[in-house]
């Protein structure tokens, strides 16, 4: 095989589909070398936010963007057209890719000058039962380092990786493409081959190292080929939670089949109860920060501690700010932007992470406070927002929940600031479909007084966590001293708990405790 015919390409776009969408970015590399070339696009347009953090591609970097056509020229140039007619130029998934090319070469007045071969294609022919074909997932399985893939480079030398691999596959199919490997070959043999059914999932993973496992409480780590720890869970019985992984083919989370694609080894560590193996899992995460976990990692996170009036807030206690810890500077920021626009006498159409009326706030609250017979001057004192909010929650029981507020719940008891501010900015990219009236606002003032009350509280029962001894089971405790776990013959000395470590690490390890210790108390 002419392996200086082949190419490798990727496109990042600003969304689905030309011409509504444009390409933003281009990069090519060839088959021996792994430097990449890329090229930013000038946009008529500004970036959408959502593409510009699946990208990481801001507005400020478009400043060294060229146009299309001497992007292409450069292209062009590297594929030596003149001396190689008809290169071969490799992409994955390329029928994604093949619309944004056809689109760019029709408005040049031109034709593609290239072969593609789908990366994604061939896979379905030679690996019809892996579980996920996507790039990350393929390119896992075939042992290339996990990362982003936000950027059009990291996505060619991902394609690189998948073709080497593919190969390997392809030569045990057909012996006339062992031979070549030519990829006009692999290209027709594509459409003379019929696709293979999907059968029953087959991954890496040895089966048996799963079915070993004891039904114990502990952790697993999932490995992948080069080393990498891809997932830390916890389980009340090893045996019993890792093999469900497993199991069943519909309807399955994409995104745990694109890790299950990747996963070769699992490494376990046993533990007498499932809380203990709570705690650890929490401390795993922070220390290998395994990319598909999702919940428990620091990222950009800090806590929030605040004064004696709510008017002042740090990351740290000091002997102003002791109130807390807070899961960061968001969780309470509704009901601070409600004092102030009472303070005031003008109402943030913030409130809610999303753009609202003045106007409708305004008569959303005055609904609220009349429903509970309260006086709205009562709310300047944010003590007692705090107070009403425990009236609420122990009246409302079955308040009903919003689907979105239920989404910037779940972004605040994360903790990540980031997040949070992600999802303000998405509202305001994307409004609601349905108009909310004042009742719906009442609702939601209802919702984030119980939020913020709860949240109060649960800062008072984590610090008193921060040194205890809990009987978990006959003869058995849980010694916590100053946030951390120590072993359970250890001396325990009781004091009371204050926040001399201020870590995220020691926040998430009280939170798992205490919500370890709710569960057991529910039993």
């Amino acid at each position: 095989m002419n392996t200086k015919k082949i190419y490798f390409l990727d496109l990042q776009t600003t969304g689905a589909k030309p011409p509504e969408s444009t390409i933003l970015e281009m990069a090519w590399g060839s088959y021996f070398d792994t430097e990449v070339t890329s090229y930013l696009f000038k946009q008529d347009n500004p970036i959408p936010s959502t593409i510009q953090i699946l990208t990481g591609i801001t507005e400020s970097d478009l400043s060294r963007a060229i146009d299309p056509a001497e992007a292409l020229d450069q292209f062009h140039k590297y594929l030596s057209l003149e001396t190689d007619p008809r290169p071969t130029v490799i992409i994955h998934f390329a029928n994604f890719e093949k619309k944004f090319l056809q689109d760019l070469y029709q408005k040049l007045g031109q034709e593609i000058p290239f072969d593609i071969l789908c990366t994604h294609e061939v896979a379905k022919h030679v690996l019809p039962n892996l579980p996920n074909r996507g790039i990350k997932g393929l390119a896992g399985y075939f042992g290339y380092p996990s990362t982003d893939f936000k950027r059009a480079t990291q996505q060619v030398l991902a394609t690189q990786a998948i073709w080497h691999g593919l190969q390997k596959h392809l030569t045990t199919v057909s012996e006339q493409l062992s031979e070549t490997l030519d990829p006009s070959q692999i290209a027709a043999w594509l459409n003379e081959k019929p696709k293979a059914k999907r059968g029953k999932y087959e991954y890496p993973l040895n089966k048996d190292k799963r079915l070993r496992l004891q039904k114990k409480p502990g952790i697993y780590r999932m490995i992948s080929q080069w080393g990498e720890v891809l997932y830390v869970g916890k389980a009340t019985s090893l045996h019993d939670r890792v093999n469900s992984y497993f199991r069943g083919q519909k309807n399955r989370d994409s995104r745990k089949l694109e890790m299950l694609t990747q996963v070769w080894d699992l490494d376990v560590t046993a533990v007498e109860t499932p809380l203990e193996a709570a705690i650890l899992e929490a401390d795993e995460i922070k220390r290998l920060n395994p990319r598909y976990n999702i919940s428990l990692k620091v990222g950009s996170r800090k806590l929030a501690f605040y004064n004696q009036d709510f008017s002042s807030v740090c990351t740290k206690s000091d002997s102003e700010h002791y109130i807390g810890p807070f899961p960061n500077r968001m969780t309470l920021d509704s009901m601070l932007r409600l004092r102030k626009s009472l303070l005031e006498d003008a109402w943030d159409p913030n409130m809610f992470y999303e753009i609202l009326s003045p106007e409708l706030i305004l008569e959303g609250f005055n609904i609220f406070c009349s429903r509970h017979a309260w006086q709205a001057d009562t709310f300047k004192n944010f003590r007692s927002i705090l107070t009403a909010g425990l009236q609420l929650n122990r009246k409302l029981v079955d308040l009903p929940e919003d689907s979105s507020d239920q989404e910037e719940l779940d972004y605040l008891n994360e903790g990540d600031l980031d997040s949070s501010l992600d999802l303000a900015e998405s509202n305001l990219e994307n409004p609601l479909e349905l108009e909310l009236t004042a009742e719906d606002l009442a609702d939601k003032f209802e919702r984030h007084f119980i939020r913020a009350a709860n949240a109060y509280i649960r800062t008072k029962e984590i610090t008193r966590l921060l040194n205890s001894r809990s009987e978990i089971k006959k003869n058995h405790y849980i010694q916590i001293q100053d946030g951390f776990m120590i072993d359970s013959t250890a001396t325990w000395t009781a004091k009371r708990g204050t926040w001399i470590d201020h870590s995220v690490a020691t926040y998430d390890r009280m939170t798992v405790l205490l919500s370890e210790l709710n569960k057991i108390k529910n039993l």
